[in-house]
């Protein structure tokens, strides 16, 4: 069995940081092997990822030494157009490389540029929408899918460039349980025909799908070698958690309360929604959030988590009534709003717009008019709960996800909102990091905030929430209902 991919002392720096964020990295991986790479948030995973797509060198810059090789030829030395027929990665966040309006000019806009004959294409964007059992979606507009149809689009288009290597960067970290389920029979179908390499924080996922496991750590190889192998190392248990006993968390999850005991801070009534697509995304909304709950709303994708909270926030609008403190505010803004209510977006890239860490979390403080001393103050203690202190003057836009995640929730940590809602607040996260920056968010609550949690994790609304929600096409519905969806997979 041939290497599909070798790399030889492979060490990497962005430009403008001195860090070395890949050092001396070697490794192979064969043909029709399925390949996991791990490693604590920040540790040089998805910039590996890069490197090996060929995006590092020729589309980002920086200082590359070492040889990445895709089936034998060195990527230094070969076109994108090149790598691009070989190699398909898709990223963390599918909207990154979603940019056509609906669904088939995403899948076919590669093919198109090859210049490939239009029978060819037709047959390719065939055999991929019936392989993901997307055929539904064929002629949807790109804004209107949920994030899990984003991703399977995106999938689609990788996959109809029929390259010999697919690289996936964190593909569950936007899915729900059963979502993440049929992905996993999916990488199990893929690798008949292709060669995997997956960056995951999901440790069940990896144990059960991949043949090998690199564990890399501040850019280097710590340990490499067969699955079960490697997660019995000792550099493994070292810097990694264990995960979370799946019996334990039921136990603890039926015990949460859906109704408040605490005084409502924030009432919704009758709220409904439609996108322009006319799909009611939001029906006949009724809820009542207590100050001090720390509430978790669970759903399947697509079930109207995200599309509540916006409404909540005063991105999007729809009809019926929302009272702060028992004053409607319909009418108020979304900056009269997030003077009470903190909302961190489930992409971070959304967020994030200074040159350097420390701006991006003084912006909104020097915004509400906070002296210099008492910004100062703040920052600093944001920087330091995220564990990002160190790198208060990089770009943020060269952080990995995982880091991108935590400087957004640290922005908003740092405003010390009543009410705090967080979208999936571990994408990106290994265990260690995503516990560490609960533990936080719950003394927030513990201090008198009211926290509102988005997420597809059972065992952190299991963990830190005091009172959870379900919901299911648009509505508000007994949490038992998502359970059975969850745990039928």
């Amino acid at each position: 069995m041939i290497n599909a991919i070798e790399v030889k002392k492979l060490s990497y720096n962005y430009p403008q940081e001195k860090n070395l964020v890949l050092n001396d990295v070697s490794f192979s991986v064969k043909e029709g092997e399925i390949y996991g790479i791990i490693g604590p948030s920040g540790c040089g995973k998805s910039t590996l990822m890069l490197a090996l797509s060929g995006l590092i060198p020729h589309s980002i810059k920086g200082n590359l030494n070492g040889n990445v090789f895709v089936l034998g030829k060195d990527t230094k030395n070969s076109s994108m157009i090149e790598l691009s027929q070989k190699i398909q990665i898709l990223f963390q966040s599918p909207e990154s490389q979603l940019f056509a309006l609906n669904v088939e000019d995403e899948i076919t806009f590669g093919l198109e540029n090859l210049n490939m004959p239009w029978f060819e294409i037709e047959r390719r964007l065939d055999n991929v929408l019936e392989l993901l059992n997307i055929e539904d979606l064929r002629n949807r507009s790109i804004e209107e899918l949920s994030s899990g149809q984003k991703q399977r689009v995106a999938l689609a288009s990788i996959l109809a460039m029929e390259p010999k290597i697919l690289l996936f960067d964190e593909p569950t970290a936007n899915l729900d349980q059963p979502s993440i389920r049929k992905l996993i029979d999916l990488i199990k179908e893929l690798k008949k025909r292709h060669t995997i390499i997956i960056v995951e924080h999901n440790v069940g996922m990896i144990k059960e799908i991949c043949d090998r496991v690199l564990l890399i750590d501040n850019g280097k190889v710590l340990v490499e070698g067969r699955t079960e192998n490697v997660f019995r190392s000792e550099e493994y248990n070292k810097i990694m958690l264990k995960p979370h006993n799946m019996y334990e968390i039921i136990n603890k999850i039926e015990k949460i309360n859906t109704q408040s005991k605490n005084k409502t801070i924030l009432e919704i009534r009758d709220l409904n929604f439609k996108y322009s697509n006319n799909v009611r995304a939001l029906n006949d909304i009724h809820l009542s959030i207590g100050k001090r709950d720390f509430i978790g709303i669970l759903g399947l994708n697509g079930s109207g988590k995200s599309t509540l909270a916006l409404n909540i926030i005063g991105i999007l609008r729809g009809s019926g009534e929302i009272l702060l403190e028992g004053k409607n505010i319909n009418k108020s803004d979304v900056y009269e709003r997030t003077k009470k209510i903190g909302y961190v977006f489930q992409n971070p890239n959304y967020q994030l717009f200074e040159e350097n860490l420390y701006n991006e979390i003084a912006f909104g403080l020097k915004n509400i008019g906070l002296n210099e001393k008492e910004v100062e103050k703040r920052a600093n203690e944001a920087l330091h709960i995220v564990n990002l202190a160190e790198l208060r003057n990089n770009d943020p836009h060269a952080l990995s996800v995982g880091q991108k995640r935590r400087v957004s929730i640290a922005s908003v940590l740092a405003m010390k909102p009543e009410i705090m809602i967080v979208d999936e607040p571990d994408t990106g996260l290994d265990h260690k990091n995503a516990r560490e920056l609960m533990d936080y968010i719950k003394k927030l609550n513990e201090d008198g905030k009211t926290i509102i949690m988005i997420s597809h994790s059972i065992e952190l609304v299991a963990e830190y929430c005091n009172r959870i929600i379900g919901m299911k096409d648009g509505k508000i519905v007994n949490p038992e209902e998502v359970f059975k969806e969850y745990f039928k997979m």
